[in-house]
């Protein structure tokens, strides 16, 4: 136990010249907002102008968190929330988005990137038949930058989305490569 304590002392003790060998950097954090109106097309009588009338409005919050590990190593964490509201129709809906992802420079000339997203829609009134339209997109996707020579990029991609609808006639899944 005694030689435990007295590791765990040294181990310690240099754990600051260890740290003082990497440039600290510190999460570059950003928040924006983002509003809009919508407009429609009135239909403009005989000898009027065509005039534009206001149908919907549009608010959006997003935060992201942006990490530098070290010259080859970039996480970031992109989350949103917004809502659009129309005027004179249905279709009004809210949604949440989550997106992690991680970019790595292996070498100068191999970078691979990978990300996930998660999306969450909800809307304030169900289909003609009754049914929930809220549902779930699942994003996975990555790529590789090969750089064989300069001002030459070859990028082998794959991404697949995995929309889990309420109502289950409408799940769908997508898969691009």
């Amino acid at each position: 136990m005694k030689k435990c304590i007295l590791v765990i002392t040294i181990l310690l003790f240099f754990l600051p010249l260890i740290g003082t060998a990497q440039e600290i950097k510190l999460p570059v954090f950003s928040l924006r907002y983002d509003g809009g109106l919508g407009s429609e097309e009135i239909e403009p009588e005989e000898g009027e102008e065509e005039e534009l009338e206001p149908s919907s409005q549009r608010h959006k919050v997003t935060l992201r968190i942006k990490e530098e590990w070290n010259d080859e190593l970039t996480t970031n964490l992109y989350t949103a929330v917004s809502r659009k509201e129309y005027f004179y129709r249905s279709g009004s809906y809210t949604y949440f988005y989550l997106n992690p992802d991680i970019a790595w420079e292996i070498t100068d000339r191999i970078k691979w990137y990978t990300g996930f997203r998660s999306k969450f829609i909800f809307y304030d009134e169900f289909d003609s038949e009754g049914n929930p339209k809220d549902y779930t997109s699942l994003l996975a996707k990555t790529y590789i930058t090969f750089k064989p020579v300069d001002k030459l990029k070859i990028i082998p991609s794959y991404q697949g989305v995995f929309d889990l609808h309420q109502n289950q006639e409408k799940t769908q899944t997508t898969k691009e490569a």
